[in-house]
Parts: C-alpha cells; sequence; structure tokens
C-alpha cells in the first residue's frame, strides 16, 4: 500500500492529502476510462499554485504522472468528460483550486482512445528521498489476457472509428427497421444480427439523446468500450447485408432472399478472398510472437470437453428384491395403451420446460425431424495448454470449446441419426455461456447432445474468425484459409453433436420424457 506520510514538499500535509483524494476517487470509479487530449496540465498545475511555492513543486515525477495519467476521464450520462483524477470538491483546501482547475481542463478535452493498462503503479510514489503523485490501482484496466493492452486500445479506438462511419451511413430509422425484421423471426438465423442490430439503435438513442458533436461521440465512445468486440464493425458483418438492402430500398422479400443467400454455408463468416502471401506471413510471425501457432489445431470434442450441463439422465430406480409369501404367484399382465388413446404432447415453452420438467426429468428422447435442422457439433483443441485463442477462453478459466452448425440445416443420417427417437445424453448451454459468460453477439442456445451423433460430412477444421479474439481479427482471411485446407481430426464414437435449440431461431422440438416411470411428450415451440 502506498505511504500516507511525507508529502512531496517538506512539512506540507496538504500534498500527501492530495494524494490519498485522487487515489480514493480513482478507485471508487467504475466503467471505462479514457485518455483525452488535455495539454498543459502540468503547466496549469504549477500557474495554479502561489508563485512562491511553483519552484519547489515543479518535479520531473510528478510531471510524468501528471502528463500521462492526469488527463485520464469518464463519460457521463450526458455525454460530458469527468476527470478521473480531480475533484475540487474533495481536494483539500491547499490544493482546491489545483485540483478545480485541472478537472476543468480534462472537462473541455476530447477522447483520444480508451485507456487500458497492466500496471501495478501508476507513477512513482517515491523517488530521490520524496513522495510524489502516484496511484496504486483496485483493478486492472485489460479487455483480454494478453499482455499489450496497448494493442488493445488501439483495437477499440478502431472499433469507434467503424462504429461511427456505421451510424453516418446508417440511419436511426434504417437501424431500427433491421432491428424489427430480425425481431419477428422472418429472416433465417435471425439471432446471428439481433444483439448487433439493438446496438445500433440503441447508439443512435444515445447519440440523439444529447447535444453536440463531442459529447454524442463520448457516448459512442463509452458504448463501444462496453460493447463484445464483434458489435463493432458493422461494414464488414452480416448485419450490413441487410442494411444495405433496406438503404437501398429493396422489397422484403429481396432483402430476404439476400440474407439467406449470403447465410448458405456460413459463408458470412467467412472472407471473400484469398490471403496473400503478405498477409500469411505476417499472420505466420503474429502467430509465433503470441506462442499461439498450436491453438489453431482443433479436433472433434467429447463429453470430457464439457464443462456444464442442465441435465443429465438419471438411472432408473432399483425395483424391490423378490420375496415375501406371494412371490411365486404370477400377476396378470398389464393391458397396453392403445395407440388411438396416447395422450397429446403437451405444448410448452423452453423455458417452463426447463423449470417444471426438466428438474424431475430421468430420460428424455428427441424425435426425429422431419426437414433438416441445425444439428450442433462441438469442437475443441487439440493441445491442451494451447494458448487460448476463444473469445471466451482465458488463462485463468480455460474454455477451448466452440461450436458450428451448417447454415439450412443438416439431415439426421450426416450426423449418425437414424430411427423415429434419439436418445439424450446431456443438456448444455452453448460454450460461450458456461461459467457464467456473456458474448451476446453470439446468442443464447442450447445443445440437446444425442446418443451416436457425430458430423460424418465435416471437411474442415471449423475455425470461424467471428469466434476468435479480437486482436485476431486483422489475420481473418489467412485463418479461415488455414481452416479451411485442414481436416478435423479425432472423429469417433466418443465425439459429442446434438440437437441445437437458439433464442430467437430454431427452437421447436418434440420430447419424450420419462419420470419416475411416467411417460409424457412435450412439444417446444418457442424459446419463452
Amino acid at each position: 500500500m502506498m505511504s500516507d506520510e511525507s508529502p512531496a514538499l517538506r512539512g506540507n500535509a496538504g500534498h500527501a492529502q492530495l494524494v490519498r483524494a485522487i487515489n480514493e476517487r480513482f478507485n471508487a470509479l467504475s466503467g471505462p476510462l479514457f485518455a483525452t487530449d488535455a495539454s498543459g496540465l502540468f503547466e496549469a498545475y504549477l500557474d495554479a499554485l502561489p508563485g512562491h511555492e511553483r519552484q519547489e513543486y515543479n518535479c520531473s515525477c510528478c510531471r510524468v504522472f501528471i502528463e500521462r495519467f492526469g488527463g485520464l476521464a469518464q463519460v457521463d450520462d450526458d455525454g460530458l468528460l469527468v476527470s478521473a483524477i480531480w475533484d475540487g470538491d474533495t481536494a483539500p483546501a491547499a490544493f482546491r483550486g489545483v485540483a478545480t482547475t485541472l478537472a476543468r481542463l480534462v472537462r473541455q478535452a476530447g477522447i483520444t482512445m480508451p485507456f487500458l493498462s497492466s500496471e501495478a503503479m501508476y507513477g512513482k510514489p517515491a523517488a530521490g528521498g520524496w513522495h510524489h503523485f502516484a496511484i496504486e490501482p483496485a483493478r486492472v484496466y485489460r479487455d483480454s489476457e494478453l499482455e499489450n493492452a496497448w494493442q488493445h486500445a488501439c483495437a477499440r479506438r478502431e472499433a469507434f472509428v467503424s462504429v461511427r462511419r456505421a451510424l453516418d451511413e446508417y440511419s436511426a430509422p434504417v437501424c431500427a427497421t433491421a432491428l424489427r425484421l430480425l425481431k419477428d423471426d422472418s429472416l433465417h438465423n435471425a439471432e446471428a444480427a439481433l444483439g448487433q442490430a439493438q446496438f445500433l439503435v440503441d447508439l443512435h438513442a444515445a447519440r440523439d439523446a444529447v447535444h453536440g458533436e463531442r459529447c454524442k461521440d463520448n457516448l459512442v465512445y463509452r458504448m463501444v468500450a462496453l460493447a463484445p468486440m464483434g458489435f463493432c464493425h458493422p461494414r464488414t458483418s452480416m448485419i450490413a447485408t441487410l442494411l444495405d438492402d433496406i438503404l437501398a430500398g429493396k422489397s422484403f422479400e429481396a432483402a430476404a432472399a439476400s440474407w439467406a443467400a449470403k447465410m448458405d454455408g456460413l459463408q458470412y463468416m467467412r472472407p471473400q478472398a484469398l490471403p496473400t502471401a503478405g498477409a500469411i506471413a505476417a499472420a505466420t510471425e503474429a502467430f509465433e510472437k503470441l506462442g499461439a501457432a498450436s491453438a489453431l489445431e482443433r479436433r472433434f470434442a467429447t463429453m470430457a470437453d464439457i464443462q456444464e450441463t442442465i441435465w443429465l439422465p438419471r438411472a432408473p430406480a432399483s425395483p424391490p428384491a423378490a420375496g415375501g409369501i406371494f412371490a411365486s404367484v404370477t400377476p396378470k399382465p398389464a393391458s397396453s395403451q392403445p395407440a388411438s388413446m396416447t395422450a397429446p404432447p403437451v405444448v410448452m415453452t423452453l423455458e417452463k420446460f426447463r423449470r417444471t420438467v426438466l428438474p424431475d426429468a430421468d430420460r428424455i428422447e428427441m424425435a426425429a425431424p422431419t426437414t433438416k435442422v441445425l444439428f450442433t457439433a462441438l469442437t475443441s483443441a487439440v493441445h491442451a495448454d494451447a494458448r487460448p485463442i476463444m473469445q471466451w477462453d482465458t488463462p485463468a478459466q480455460r474454455n477451448p470449446v466452440a461450436w458450428y452448425v451448417y447454415s439450412g440445416g443438416s439431415d439426421p443420417r450426416d450426423f449418425n441419426l437414424s430411427g423415429d427417437f434419439y436418445e439424450v445424453t446431456a443438456i448444455t448451454p452453448l460454450p460461450h455461456e458456461w461459467a457464467g459468460q456473456s458474448h451476446p453477439q453470439h446468442g443464447k442456445g442450447l445443445v440437446l447432445l444425442l446418443k451416436g451423433a457425430r458430423d460424418l460430412s465435416c471437411k474442415s477444421s471449423c475455425i470461424f474468425p467471428s469466434c476468435l479474439k479480437s486482436e485476431l481479427r486483422a489475420f481473418r482471411s489467412t485463418i479461415e484459409a488455414y481452416s479451411q485446407a485442414n481436416d478435423m481430426p479425432g472423429s469417433g464414437e466418443d465425439n459429442v453433436a446434438g440437437m441445437g435449440l437458439y433464442q430467437g431461431g430454431q427452437c421447436a422440438v418434440l420430447l419424450r420424457v420419462t419420470s419416475k416411470g411416467q411417460v409424457s411428450d412435450y412439444r417446444i415451440d418457442r424459446w419463452d
């Protein structure tokens, strides 16, 4: 912890109080921080002091601190900048004018980029026998596990530029129309862009609520800093197809056909051009530098890779032991219920099924679909110690599992399934939702893992750049080319795959549930 004792200027307790005040203020903050273009802060700091004290406070360590960190700010709900360091109301009396002056300069500044840092201490609390301005941050300002915080700050700045251009190109009514169409479930696999459409609508609403371009941009910066990186590049995302068609005044039928064509074969996740030799060389160098070369090797997942389930089958209760004085008496056979008397399935939402049926279910079977559906396969890393590259995989909480589907669906035979009903061996959330994580750009879903299910037609390693960490975005085309050129190893009977149920998308399924010896059918018709 930082010392509360001697101030930078011998005998001046006010300076020590100011250091404590800026530490308390900074560590009470929540939400993103931003670097600003506030300049001349150290000169203003000296100028605000009494003339006879300025030379004594002209300290190189304090200068470096103020120039590096003195301009940090947050964005309030009105789009105005608020200093993360200086506050005249909480500063000691001797430095109240100094703090007020610096806070005003920061408020008048403009954002240059998000502030991200892995440093455990900002500034030098002690040097040359004196105490100086310094902050010991209570939290680390980073948005990923990689060490290069500067790289991530730059990526967020580029994301702001991308979003800002998209807002200029796609008006609020255009974005609102796109959101309505996606919410209406009238477009195939709409959940792939639903979250991003809502993000754009919210951005327009936030900008329209304040006055002045700087305030509007400040709010965009704040929202971009908090958003999934996948939301922040609309022009290169699938949603651009829909927005462009709306902007062009196309009919719904034409827009829907264009959307379906882009979705076909998951092409929206794939670059349209092969990588150049230079791009391949740059990607090779970057992956070697990151120590992530082995992370691209993928395999089919097994049950051992599944970290979270919401249901597992239970073994049937053991029958009572034979015996008693009437053990030799043969009972009358129970009559079978005629097929015509079979009760119709109970129709309910998936959320209600989870609450009311799943807790007591001993066995679940899924009725074979009559058309192609989104059978879902799961994959994992070949090397358990490979560098995390998936958005939801971190060194502190490893989770290299991903998933894929075929746009337009798959025939049961392509997933090694036959018969009228398939046994459900487990139900798991999508991998990016395990351990309470939230990556709304990928939607919400469950996978009914089915006995014997595995993808028999996969011809690539199924690495989709949209699932990778943002710092790998620059190598999108090279990663996709690698995926297409390499087969997925590990195909076998222990693979896990099954039926995917997705919020806002495919959710209809007929399930046969055995609970305490009773069998009932349930038709799931929607998510909630």
